[in-house]
């Protein structure tokens, strides 16, 4: 009989553990984020944070 260990269900387990450990645990309330806004970024959602902080996927094409 092989034991089986449902790992994904204890590593989300730890993880909520180790979050609500966390003073801060939204990342858009984080002091450095709003810094790295107010000082870089501008407004959350502007063209530049936009160009910066998103991403498309591109499909690519494997050369034999």
């Amino acid at each position: 009989v092989r034991n089986f260990v449902d790992l994904q269900g204890l590593r989300a387990a730890a993880l909520y553990s180790e979050d609500e450990g966390k003073m801060v645990r939204r990342s858009h309330e984080s002091p450095v984020v709003q810094k790295i806004y107010e000082e870089y970024l501008g407004e959350p959602g502007s063209l530049k944070a936009h160009h910066l902080l998103h991403t498309t996927y591109h499909e690519r094409v494997e050369v034999q």
